[in-house]
């Protein structure tokens, strides 16, 4: 893959494009196929369950159940078998990170035990280290090939708040000066960047949210200037609909911003919902591809409209029932609906 001169590429990979270590020596032999680029930015999910077992191990510490500690043992393991397969000159770097990640975790989780209570604040932080080992991993695995990238810890760079009406948002005055200060410091072409996480003003851990590295993706894409972001999937792109429910449906090659919010807002699952607002506002083209079948070519969403097909999917949201009020009752007497 060539980019044209000057560009600015930013890349996401999804927990089953980094399910394991030979899926992220993939990922980075992707990234390895792209040249002409200024910059190249990768935001990573965490490996493929990892989060569910971090949130267990929370879950467990906090209800005094001591089989959190060979959940832990196991997903740790995981990972440094995963360090096995992808390094070879800085294995004993791993070593140590991994040593001292599971160290500190294992500190935060016995916390929980005596506390016999789970803090938001807690919790934020145990859910959020998948993407802090899956991003080491990656990057790691870059410089062992003898390639030049940085690693950044999103918790250093990306500030949110809490929004009364929308839940989190981002702070982009305060992150887009972070990052400024970041690259004055770092000035690899490539960057491997944590999906999920973020950082309060406060600099408390945060999380934005299940299924929030799209939107991570998104949001460094923009706060790089990127010319294109490409999301990789384990699908071929946009489809005109679920395929587990409709056999027949089909690869939809192009669609505009608008058309994808539609999708997404009513129940579409190959785009998180707010993944499309930074770079909707920044005019940046989002390329949904396969990891599996990078051959194919996906689908791009950008601000220009395409008329084929004229009907471009058809999603539905699932498990909601529709309730009717009716009756005298309702008229003239306020607060009787709201009741």
């Amino acid at each position: 893959m060539s980019a044209p001169v000057s560009s600015i590429l930013a890349h996401k990979f999804g927990g089953t494009s980094m399910a394991d270590a030979t899926r992220i020596a993939h990922a980075a032999h992707l990234l390895l196929a792209e040249t002409g680029f200024t910059a190249q930015v990768t935001v990573v999910s965490a490996m493929k369950g990892t989060t569910d077992a971090l949130i267990r191990c929370a879950q467990l510490a906090s209800k005094q159940d001591a089989s959190w500690q060979s959940l832990l043992d196991d997903l740790l393991k995981r990972h440094r078998d995963a360090a096995d397969s992808l390094l070879t000159t800085n294995r004993s770097d791993a070593d140590d990170f991994f040593d001292t990640e599971g160290e500190r975790l294992r500190e935060v989780l016995h916390a929980l035990s005596l506390l016999k209570s789970l803090p938001d604040t807690a919790f934020e932080w145990v859910q959020g280290l998948g993407e802090v080992w899956s991003a080491y991993l990656l990057h790691a695995h870059l410089v062992s090939l003898g390639e030049q990238a940085d690693y950044l810890d999103a918790r250093k760079v990306l500030v949110v708040h809490d929004d009364n009406h929308l839940g989190i948002d981002i702070d982009w005055q305060a992150s887009a000066a972070n990052l400024k200060a970041w690259r004055a410091q770092h000035q690899a072409n490539r960057v491997i960047v944590t999906g999920f996480i973020a950082s309060d003003i406060e600099g408390k851990a945060r999380v934005l949210g299940r299924n929030g590295s799209d939107w991570s993706g998104a949001i460094f894409a923009k706060l790089f200037s990127a010319d294109e972001l490409t999301i990789w999937t384990d699908v071929d792109g946009v489809l005109s609909a679920d395929p587990r429910l409709v056999p027949e449906a089909e690869w939809v090659p192009s669609l505009s911003f608008e058309e994808a919010c539609e999708l997404a807002y009513f129940g579409a699952q190959v785009l998180h919902p707010r993944s499309l607002q930074p770079v909707m506002s920044a005019n940046i083209p989002l390329r949904i591809r396969n990891s599996f079948k990078p051959e194919h070519p996906g689908s791009v969403i950008s601000k220009t409209p395409s008329t084929q097909p004229p009907v471009k999917g058809v999603s539905a949201i699932t498990d909601l029932a529709l309730v009717t009020i009716e009756g005298t009752g309702l008229m003239g007497v306020p607060g009787t609906a709201e009741r």
